[in-house]
């Protein structure tokens, strides 16, 4: 059985704080609550046909967070 030893560089979870003091947290917080809002009302007021078009807020919300991690950790290196 070949185990081998995880360095704290390959699992950065360890180091995750689920808290206000993290950036990370504060930046998903200030694109996600707007896009779940915007979603929620698309959902509402679009006819049924068109709902698949509330979910859009939220992916592009999510794209963008994961993009701006990508530079973040460009920008670090």
């Amino acid at each position: 059985m070949n185990l081998r030893r995880i360095d704290r560089t390959e699992v950065n979870l360890m180091d995750f704080e689920l808290s206000l003091k993290n950036k990370r947290v504060r930046i998903w917080l200030w694109m996600m609550i707007p896009a779940l809002s915007i979603a929620t009302a698309l959902f509402l007021f679009i006819p049924k046909e068109h709902n698949y078009i509330g979910i859009l807020p939220i992916i592009i919300g999510y794209f963008i967070y994961i993009g701006w991690v990508i530079a973040e950790k460009k920008k670090q290196r």
